[in-house]
């Protein structure tokens, strides 16, 4: 990739520099010192033009080269210091490119989740927020392409950002990708005002299909099983499941979770729109009247 190769070149070239000053007195030295400054301050300027490919892994290795060669600023010129002049010494010191080079990593890597999540967010946009999606065969079918190639690009995320990012970065940045996608989807959910019994099992097959695939995404990531751990990363991804259960229970069942504090994720505004969605009113008073006029007083704070 051009990036890796510029990355390679350039720390190269300033070890040539640093090692030819060390060889050299006077103005010299101090030139070949000058010069190893300036072919990382090239490195800033240009790389950034040659990753110019849509393609994620380019800029992520431009971003993992940025914080490799900030590190090896702070050390590179330390083994030809004692070789050095006392002038070409007093300038050998690289540690001014640090801030613009990991200032450059920042910027591909935010550049890159952008990117990113604009791409899921119109895979999402397919699915037309999931309306009628058990009465409406065409919405049923929308909904089903957008949920499958979601979870293809879900999947595809895991050797791009995955296996390229130091660990780290990989979970912080694959976790704002995960809230990218399910943030939204929940909100389209809340936004239903009406849920038939077929919208609700249609809705929680999205989910049970969306949210492992999430799930494996940050494991992935992580470099090993997170268990409960993803919810405190994805802070959607607790809401998406406690509405997964909300589609695929008996009002009775909604009861007795609210009472045990087991919807605690989603609000009370969001929890009294989803039940007015999915029951109707008289029902929500013939059989959750206390859970209702709790939810209504909060809902109304």
């Amino acid at each position: 990739p051009p990036a890796l190769r510029l990355a390679s070149s350039a720390r190269r070239l300033c070890r040539c520099c640093l090692a030819a000053a060390a060889l050299v007195r006077g103005r010299g030295a101090r030139l070949l010192v000058r010069r190893a400054r300036e072919v990382l301050e090239l490195f800033v300027a240009l790389a950034p033009t040659r990753v110019s490919s849509p393609v994620p892994h380019l800029s992520l290795l431009l971003h993992n080269d940025c914080r490799y060669l900030a590190h090896a600023c702070l050390t590179l010129p330390l083994p030809y210091h004692a070789r050095l002049d006392a002038a070409a010494a007093a300038d050998a010191t690289l540690v001014s490119l640090v801030e613009p080079l990991r200032a450059l990593a920042a910027a591909t890597l935010r550049a890159a989740l952008h990117a990113q999540s604009a791409a899921l967010l119109s895979t999402l946009r397919r699915a037309e927020g999931f309306v009628s999606v058990g009465e409406d065969e065409a919405a049923g079918a929308a909904a089903q392409r957008a949920t499958h190639q979601l979870v293809r690009e879900l999947a595809l995320l895991r050797p791009q950002w995955c296996e390229t990012l130091p660990r780290g970065v990989a979970l912080s940045s694959v976790s704002r990708l995960a809230e990218a996608v399910l943030r939204p989807l929940y909100e389209s959910l809340v936004a239903l005002r009406h849920i038939s019994e077929r919208d609700s099992r249609a809705l929680h097959k999205v989910l049970s299909f969306l949210l492992p695939a999430c799930e494996q995404l940050l494991s992935a990531a992580a470099r090993s099983p997170l268990d409960g751990r993803c919810e405190h990363l994805v802070p959607s991804l607790r809401r998406c499941r406690q509405l997964g259960r909300l589609l695929d229970a008996r009002l009775a069942e909604v009861v007795a979770w609210w009472g045990e504090g087991e919807l605690d994720a989603i609000s009370a505004r969001d929890l009294l729109v989803l039940l007015r969605a999915i029951w109707n009113e008289e029902a929500l008073l013939a059989n959750a009247r206390e859970m209702h006029r709790a939810l209504v007083t909060e809902a109304a704070l």
